[in-house]
């Protein structure tokens, strides 16, 4: 499982890849000026200089303030509505809008189409969350097309960007953030963004075989495609160009008075804005039977952002309470309109084969 392999050393191919990657993708002192420039030629082009994908939490309530405040950076807050967020998430996200004083749009996908998305992903992949991330980011590079942004950034940490980062990783980011640290190339990015279409037919024709049933979502994802001449966005990954802290991006938005607040998890790598979260970290539990934090844990300790004494706590302290967990799986269920015998059913099978899926 994960693809861990140990050397002769009793060394893993995690770290082997890490130590000998991390200066090309965490050198912040030359990886800004890339940030900077990017801004700089496209500022005043158009009406918004960048997008943000606001959910309420802190990483996308810190790079919307960051960059309005230090890059000076006209800014439109964009929310995906897909009905997970919670009452916390939407007071954050309306009172930190109005404080920075940004425009804020509302993204609700057509929800005919993307539950059935959501539904293929968990049932086949146990992962509801693979619709979140991938239609996510097709989805954000659509709508900056649509709405003519030319920057999409977001605020996934190191951590999450760097949890599968081992020596042939299938993780489909990777292109997108090598993309990132270049210059800055609408060719690049055609060529780019043809590539992952190309690359998103296999799996949406295993999640959902029925044309009638994939139809729709293809087009609600892609839209017309981007075409030549056209503006050409770019999802940008906010923490390649400045280091990330999580105490203090907490205390950054606290005590700048920002409309944040932090919400009642407030542990380490704990969420607060999701409903589905726990019932996600559930059934990774399930398949895989180790917590669903447990990757970025480990990408902290090799990035050096966290110590081995510390991970046990870590650990600990996102154990999923089970209350916590049947309220979630009460909302998953509910939303993709679902019976819960379906449900058990799936955890069953996933629970038999745990282990023996590869992730990454």
């Amino acid at each position: 499982m994960f693809h861990v392999r140990l050397d002769a050393d009793g060394v893993c191919n995690y770290c082997r890849h890490w130590d000998a990657t991390r200066s090309s993708f965490l050198d912040f002192e030359r990886h800004r000026p890339l940030l900077d420039d990017r801004l700089r030629r496209h500022r005043g082009r158009f009406h918004y200089d960048a997008a943000v994908g606001l959910s309420g939490g802190k990483d996308s309530s810190y790079v919307l303030h960051r960059l309005t405040s230090s890059y000076d950076a006209k800014v439109l807050a964009i929310t995906f509505d897909n009905g997970f967020l919670d009452d916390y998430a939407w007071e954050n996200v309306r009172a930190i809008t109005r404080r920075a004083g940004v425009d804020h749009f509302v993204y609700k996908p057509d929800w005919g189409a993307y539950r059935e998305f959501y539904r293929a992903s968990l049932l086949k992949l146990a992962d509801p969350c693979f619709a979140c991330s991938v239609g996510g980011y097709i989805l954000s590079v659509r709508g900056c097309r649509d709405l003519r942004v030319p920057f999409f950034v977001h605020g996934r940490s190191p951590m999450q960007l760097f949890r599968h980062w081992y020596p042939g990783t299938r993780d489909p980011s990777v292109d997108v953030l090598r993309g990132n640290l270049a210059e800055y190339s609408p060719a690049m990015l055609q060529g780019l963004y043809r590539k992952v279409a190309h690359r998103m037919k296999l799996p949406l024709l295993y999640l959902m075989p029925n044309p009638r049933i994939r139809g729709p979502i293809v087009r609600e994802l892609f839209g017309s495609g981007i075409r030549r001449g056209e503006i050409t966005p770019e999802f940008l990954a906010f923490f390649l160009f400045e280091p990330y802290d999580e105490q203090e991006i907490m205390r950054f938005l606290v005590e700048r008075d920002t409309g944040f607040q932090p919400g009642e998890n407030r542990a380490l790598l704990g969420h607060s804005d999701c409903l589905i979260h726990d019932a996600c970290a559930f059934l990774y539990e399930q398949q895989h039977g180790v917590s669903r934090v447990l990757p970025e844990v480990a990408a902290m300790v090799r990035q050096g952002a966290l110590g081995i004494d510390e991970v046990e706590g870590v650990l600990e302290a996102n154990a999923l309470a089970p209350d916590a967990v049947e309220r979630s799986i009460g909302h998953l269920l509910e939303r993709l309109e679902m019976p819960r015998a379906e449900f058990d059913d799936l955890v069953a099978r996933v629970s038999r084969k745990r282990g023996r899926v590869p992730l990454g």
